[in-house]
């Protein structure tokens, strides 16, 4: 049953995906049409890639090493914060929020920090921060592919989005409490497995070949295959590939629904479908009628923020949160009203930047 809430969304587009099939409403020559293989593969590779660096203990080092260097726990929740857009715009929102929520809480033991600000700033983080790049998040890559641009354009387009993400996220530090000397957490770090690491950043290298055009995503889902099998130590079938089906049923989907007659601008409509259906179907749903790629890509992101399901990193890191704490679920209504706060935020300066 848990499994079933867990991937409720991606059961229930593949069941309406089959049905469209079933009943003739999508041809398999349409459905393999609208289908970007391409897409597909390496995000595959890229959810085994950083999986592998994850269990390989470097992500978490990485962490660690950065945060080390601060003395109180306001430049802690600033480095934390950092780190959360920093690794989510290399190796996605959902896979940072498993290494720095664990990490957050483990050095909450030994300090008096506010844990539960402190972990919804990083999950808001890992949204708006990590939307720099084609990589921070599933539909920066599908709107990367769909929309032809080069990661050096792509990035040209966001920075301004997240700078201003970036300029709520260090008021709100300021705002929701004073800074206290830190007392550092002596986090037990996992161990490292070189090797792995090797593989990790070959996956991921090949990963970026892909994002800068150089080589298609087939070498890159291959050697990440064969990695997987080797170094992952719970199998490729523990891992999370959740996303891929989820998008290969979107992909039907979209294409056997007639055009959405979008009422206004592209940008309040992402965000306001992201509330209800999440940002990724929003965007594949909303991408055939999107005619400016950049308010599309913006109404999206900061769709992320507001309701729980609105990203699916949102339900993720408070999944993280309550297994790795315990804590109440006084959590979830704090989380929920920062991510409205910042929703209004970045909705409006979204807007002012279009």
């Amino acid at each position: 049953m848990t499994a079933l809430r867990k991937h409720a969304l991606t059961i229930a587009t593949a069941v309406i995906a089959i049905a469209f099939l079933l009943t003739g409403r999508v041809s398999l020559a349409a459905a393999k049409k609208a289908i970007d293989v391409d897409l597909l593969l390496v995000l595959f590779a890229l959810l085994v890639a950083v999986e592998i660096l994850r269990e390989a203990g470097w992500l978490d080092l990485l962490v660690a090493i950065t945060i080390s260097r601060f003395h109180t726990t306001r430049g802690f929740a600033v480095a934390l914060i950092a780190m959360s857009g920093v690794l989510a715009a290399l190796v996605t929102n959902d896979v940072t929020l498993f290494v720095v929520i664990p990490f957050t809480v483990v050095a909450s033991r030994f300090s008096d920090f506010d844990l539960e600000d402190a972990v919804i700033l990083e999950i808001i983080a890992a949204n708006l921060l990590g939307c720099l790049t084609p990589l921070g998040n599933p539909q920066n890559l599908f709107v990367f592919h769909s929309s032809g641009w080069t990661a050096a354009h792509f990035i040209d387009v966001m920075w301004p989005f997240v700078a201003a993400s970036a300029a709520g996220l260090l008021a709100a530090v300021f705002l929701l409490g004073p800074s206290r000397p830190l007392i550092k957490a002596d986090a037990q770090l996992p161990p490292r497995n070189t090797m792995a690491g090797i593989a990790g950043a070959l996956c991921f290298a090949l990963v970026l070949l892909e994002i800068a055009r150089i080589a298609n995503a087939w070498p890159a889902a291959i050697v990440a295959l064969i990695a997987g099998v080797f170094f992952l130590p719970r199998g490729l079938f523990a891992l999370d590939l959740s996303i891929v089906p989820l998008f290969l049923a979107a992909f039907v989907i979209v294409e056997g629904l007639p055009r959405v007659n979008v009422s206004g601008h592209i940008y309040v409509s992402a965000i306001a479908l992201s509330q209800v259906i999440s940002n990724v179907p929003a965007t594949i749903l909303l991408a055939p009628v999107a005619h400016d790629w950049k308010a599309l890509l913006y109404g999206a992101n900061a769709g992320g923020c507001g309701t729980i399901i609105a990203s699916l990193a949102n339900l993720l890191g408070w999944r993280i949160y309550v297994r790795e704490s315990g804590r109440d679920p006084r959590f979830f209504r704090r989380l929920t009203a920062l991510n409205f706060a910042f929703l209004a935020w970045i909705g409006v300066s979204g807007w002012l930047l279009l």
